[in-house]
C-alpha cells in the first residue's frame, strides 16, 4: 500500500511539473511573438505609418464596396503595446497571420492597397447562478481600403460558447479558430 501511495504522489508531482513547464512555455512563446510583432510593426512602410498615425479603425467611414486589392494588403491587430502607443501607432502587425496569408512580403511596401484590421471582443451571452457572466469571444474584421480611406467590408468570426455551468464565477468560450480567420480573409480579398 505504501509503494502505491508513493507512486501516486510521484505521478501527481511529475504531472504538475509538466503542466507548469507547458504553461511557462506558452507564456514565453506568446511574449516572444508579441515582441517580434512590435518590432515588425515599426518596420512597416514609413509612409503607411505616417498615414495611420493616431488612427484607429473607427476613424474611417464605412462604405461597402467590392475589395479589389490584387492581394496587396496587410493584416494588423487593433491592440497596441505601450511602446507603439508612444509613437501614436494604435495597431500591431500580425506576423503569423500575414505569413499564413502570404502577405508578409508587403511588410515595408508603400503601394499596398488595404489593411485587414482585427479587433477582438466578447459578447455576454448569459449569467451564471452565482452572478458571473458567460461570454462568447469574437474577432471583428474590418477591410480598410487605403486609397479610398474607407472600410469596404466588415465581418465577425465567432469563438466557442462558454460552459453552461461554472464554479469559477465568470467563464468565456474558446477564441475563434485561426483557420476560420484566415479562410474568411482569403475569401473576402480574392479577386
Amino acid at each position: 500500500m505504501e509503494k502505491k501511495s508513493i507512486l501516486l504522489i510521484a505521478i501527481v508531482v511529475i504531472a504538475g511539473i509538466g503542466v507548469t513547464f507547458f504553461i511557462l512555455f506558452k507564456f514565453f512563446s506568446f511574449a516572444k511573438n508579441a515582441k517580434e510583432n512590435i518590432k515588425l510593426t515599426k518596420q512597416m512602410s514609413p509612409e503607411l505609418l505616417k498615414t495611420m498615425k493616431h488612427k484607429t479603425i473607427d476613424d474611417f467611414p464605412y462604405s461597402p464596396a467590392a475589395i479589389q486589392w490584387e492581394g496587396k494588403f496587410l493584416q494588423v491587430d487593433g491592440e497596441s503595446s505601450l511602446d507603439l502607443m508612444q509613437e501614436s501607432i494604435k495597431f500591431t502587425y500580425n506576423k503569423q497571420r500575414n505569413e499564413a496569408l502570404n502577405t508578409h512580403r508587403f511588410l515595408s511596401e508603400n503601394d499596398i492597397n488595404g489593411i485587414v484590421w482585427l479587433n477582438p471582443g466578447f459578447e455576454t451571452v448569459g449569467q451564471y447562478e452565482g452572478g458571473g457572466y458567460a461570454s462568447q469571444p469574437y474577432y471583428a474584421l474590418s477591410f480598410l481600403d487605403l486609397k479610398q480611406q474607407a472600410i469596404l467590408a466588415r465581418d465577425t468570426v465567432w469563438g466557442g460558447m462558454p460552459p453552461k455551468q461554472t464554479r469559477n464565477g465568470s467563464e468565456t468560450g474558446k477564441l475563434p479558430d485561426e483557420k476560420d480567420v484566415i479562410k474568411l480573409i482569403q475569401e473576402r480579398t480574392k479577386n
